[in-house]
């Protein structure tokens, strides 16, 4: 799939680690995702990332939406996955159908994250449109605000690891990592992204006080009723680059998505 360099504008196979055109770093390549694989994931994913409401971009997770100008998912009656684009006569184009969700889900996930990034890039070109910047500029302020974004993150990511580690509370087990909460499920045996399945965290847990009661170590052992979270799919995910996570496709509630100018006569 093409993509588009958040600072020059180019084109590019996703598959590129950066743009070949200024050499930007390819945002959606390794960059520590958790790549949804449900479609309740999905929902988890769209709500974390503060986008607007789905009548507004047009993307309907889990519905089967029969009107002209939309994207979606859904399961059927059989069982199967189906993922579709109508387009603007109404008509329907398939672009899966099937009993794969991980393979239909990224299907919808990737137009999506493409469809953010053409919004982004959209209304950064509106807010520059009353002066004249070369494309060398852009480049260059673009380098810049990524450094000055780095620095920051590292900041962050020295802070916050103070407050990392385990905490209970009300019968409940959360792993704290930076920025992110983890909450341990007794019925799956299994720890659970709380901005993916749109799970609410305490105050008291959100804090992140290690200094607090409910803070338990930053340690696992034997004696917790829950698995070492180290051990878990998320620690690899989002061991180094968690500070970083999906920070690029954040919704700016500023911003005005318009799902008018999308190419609603193609098939996908």
């Amino acid at each position: 799939m093409k993509i588009q360099c958040d600072y020059c504008g180019n084109t590019y196979e996703d598959t590129e680690p950066r743009c070949p055109a200024c050499g930007a770093a390819n945002t959606s390549h390794n960059n520590g995702d958790k790549k949804p694989r449900t479609i309740e994931e999905l929902q988890g994913w769209y709500r974390a990332r503060n986008l607007p409401p789905e009548e507004v971009t047009r993307f309907f997770i889990g519905k089967n939406i029969t009107e002209p100008r939309a994207f979606g998912i859904y399961q059927d009656d059989a069982g199967e996955f189906v993922v579709y684009k109508n387009k603007a006569d109404g008509s329907r184009a398939i672009r899966y159908q099937g009993g794969d969700e991980q393979y239909a889900v990224n299907e919808l996930y990737l137009k999506l994250k493409d469809e953010i990034v053409r919004q982004k890039s959209r209304n950064a070109g509106t807010r520059s449109s009353g002066g004249k910047k070369t494309k060398g500029s852009f480049i260059k302020l673009g380098i810049f605000a990524a450094a000055i974004a780095g620095i920051v993150a590292l900041f962050i990511h020295l802070f916050k690891n103070t407050s990392d580690g385990y905490y209970s509370y009300r019968g409940n087990t959360y792993y704290r990592y930076q920025s992110h909460t983890f909450l341990y499920d007794t019925d799956r045996n299994d720890w659970l992204d709380t901005d993916l399945y749109g799970i609410d965290v305490p105050p008291e847990v959100n804090a992140g006080d290690k200094n607090s009661e409910y803070y338990e170590g930053s340690s696992w052992n034997s004696d917790m009723d829950v698995t070492d979270w180290e051990e878990s799919e998320y620690y690899e995910e989002y061991h180094d680059n968690s500070y970083d996570y999906d920070s690029d496709y954040d919704w700016d509630s500023g911003s005005d998505w318009d799902s008018g100018g999308s190419d609603w006569d193609s098939d996908w």
